[in-house]
C-alpha cells in the first residue's frame, strides 16, 4: 500500500511541476519587427502569441526547415493575434509572408529550461548613443537594475517595470559599464560601451 501511495504522489507532483512549466509569451508583430525582437527560447509545451502593432495584413508563417510547421494565414487588422504552442526541440525560424524581408524571427525550443535560463536566454539590450539610454527588452518582467563602472563602483540602481525598458546613461562618462537587470531572485549581467 505505502509504494502505491508513493507512485501516485510522484505521479501528481510530477504532472503539477510539468502544467506549470507551461506558459505564453507575448510578441508584437509590425513591418520591422526582425531579428532578436521576434525571436524566443523557449520550452516545449510553451505558447507564443503573437499581436499586430499596426493595421497592415501579415502572416506567421514557418520557414520550410523549421521543426514545426504552422502558418496563420492572411490576418490584418491592429490587434489581431496568432498563438502557436510548440511541442518539438528544435529551431522554428519564421516570417511574416508578405513581408519577409523586415519581418523575421526564430523561436528556439528547448527541454527543461528554468525560469532562469528562460531569462537569460531572453534579455535583449543595445546602446542607443543618440538618446544616451541602454534599451531593454526582455520575454521575463523586469524588476531593478544596477549599473557598475569597469572598476565594480556602483554608480546608480533602480526599478524596473514590464518587459522593456530604459536606463538613462546621459550623466555617464565615457566608457565600458557592467549592468545587472532581475527578475526578482534571478539576474542577468551585460557589458555596454558608451561613446
Amino acid at each position: 500500500m505505502k509504494n502505491v501511495i508513493q507512485v501516485i504522489v510522484i505521479a501528481v507532483l510530477g504532472f503539477s511541476s510539468s502544467a506549470i512549466a507551461q506558459q505564453t509569451y507575448a510578441l508584437d508583430w509590425a513591418i520591422g519587427i526582425n531579428g532578436s525582437a521576434a525571436s524566443l527560447t523557449i520550452e516545449a509545451g510553451d505558447t507564443v502569441e503573437w499581436t499586430w502593432t499596426d493595421a497592415l495584413n501579415h502572416s506567421v508563417t514557418s520557414d520550410g526547415d523549421a521543426q514545426e510547421s504552422f502558418d496563420s494565414g492572411i490576418i490584418g487588422g491592429l490587434g489581431s493575434t496568432f498563438s502557436y504552442t510548440f511541442n518539438q526541440v528544435g529551431t522554428n525560424g519564421y516570417h511574416c509572408t508578405p513581408h519577409s524581408s523586415s519581418m523575421f524571427g526564430v523561436i528556439t525550443v528547448e527541454q527543461g529550461l528554468s525560469i532562469e535560463d528562460k531569462f537569460q536566454k531572453n534579455v535583449t539590450t543595445y546602446m542607443d548613443q543618440t538618446t544616451g539610454k541602454i534599451m531593454i527588452q526582455s520575454l521575463l518582467t523586469l524588476t531593478s537594475f544596477e549599473v557598475f563602472n569597469i572598476l565594480g563602483v556602483q554608480q546608480h540602481s533602480g526599478a524596473l517595470v514590464g518587459t522593456s525598458g530604459a536606463i538613462e546613461m546621459n550623466g555617464y562618462a565615457s566608457g565600458v559599464y557592467i549592468v545587472v537587470l532581475h527578475h526578482n531572485e534571478q539576474s542577468v549581467v551585460i557589458k555596454v560601451a558608451k561613446r
